[in-house]
């Protein structure tokens, strides 16, 4: 009888996890098992079922596939912010030859001004826009012979300008001197950069001087607006990290001394490297240049003049 009555029980027991097995799912019945066996009943059952268990190699394999995933997630959006960029520096060029009479472009084949020059050349707009090139006569020979490079690979051709009276660098040491750029700042950036510039801008009767001014370059431009009056800066809103990622995904051509630690290329006698891991920090993409440089009220030369002094097409102010 006592056999019989530990049957019973032990049936009713196992019927019970039976059922708690399909309501419930395993984990709950281990719990159950576990809480009766620690009471001591008078089946003396052990879990016959063992929980999993996660480990450091078990996360590990797990966290793999989602970092994989975030580097995914990543790229997805920076080629969508690339074309958003892309599409919108695009319409604001063919605006400008929509609206304007014989815009230009000023390019110094810095990084930014090399994906200006491939969006104007991918927009069908080079025979629109014509490019103005100044040749300050201190330029890195790498420089003209990446000018060289980018016509040919766009097939265009810049339009030259010099300071006036001057075809060569002999002409201009004759003329100004060898040293003007440290006897007088300020003259040399008036008649090496300045003067030739506006005198391009008159000479090609452009109404639009389309450039690649940027907020992230300082403070001086931080507040700058896309259309101005009569200048437009289609890159305004990209970031200098936003031209390299625009460069690297699409194969644009661009200056050899990016690769030698300038960010930024001018000058040779005011132009320096500047720590690649600085590179893309605010405004440090013109650190190097200007150097040991000062305007004539004493202040640290940030820009070269072409900016500031040529306020407007057509006028210098004074």
């Amino acid at each position: 009888m006592v056999q019989v009555s530990k049957t019973i029980v032990f049936l009713a027991a196992f019927a019970l996890c039976i059922s708690m097995v399909s309501a419930f799912g395993v984990a709950p019945l281990h719990h159950k098992l576990k809480s009766l066996a620690e009471r001591k009943s008078c089946f003396s059952l052990k879990p016959a079922l063992r929980l999993p268990t996660y480990g450091a190699a078990s996360l590990f394999k797990m966290a793999a596939p989602t970092a994989n995933l975030a580097q995914e997630f990543n790229q997805e959006h920076k080629i969508a912010r690339l074309k958003y960029l892309e599409e919108q520096a695009i319409a604001d060029l063919k605006h400008a030859v929509d609206n304007y009479e014989n815009p230009v472009f000023t390019t110094a084949l810095i990084a930014g001004d090399d994906v200006i020059l491939h969006l104007i050349h991918k927009a069908g707009l080079l025979g629109k826009i014509k490019i103005i090139f100044v040749d300050t006569f201190h330029l890195f020979p790498e420089t003209h012979e990446f000018l060289e490079q980018v016509e040919k690979h766009y097939d265009f051709k810049a339009e030259m300008f010099k300071a006036e009276g001057c075809e060569t660098t002999e002409d201009f040491h004759e003329k100004y001197g060898d040293d003007l750029f440290l006897e007088d700042v300020e003259e040399y950036d008036r008649v090496a950069k300045v003067e030739p510039l506006l005198r391009s801008l008159k000479a090609l009767k452009t109404k639009l001087w389309i450039n690649g001014r940027r907020r992230d370059q300082g403070f001086e431009r931080a507040a700058m607006p896309v259309w101005e009056k009569d200048k437009m800066q289609p890159l305004c809103y990209w970031t200098f990290e936003d031209c390299w990622d625009y460069i690297n995904e699409y194969a644009v051509p661009y200056h050899p001394l990016h690769d030698d630690g300038y960010p930024s290329l001018g000058d040779l006698h005011s132009t320096l490297r500047v720590d690649r891991e600085k590179w893309f920090q605010y405004g440090m993409e013109r650190a190097g240049r200007f150097q040991n440089m000062q305007n004539a009220d004493g202040s640290a030369k940030t820009e070269c003049g072409i900016h500031t002094t040529a306020t407007s097409i057509g006028d210098e102010s004074e």
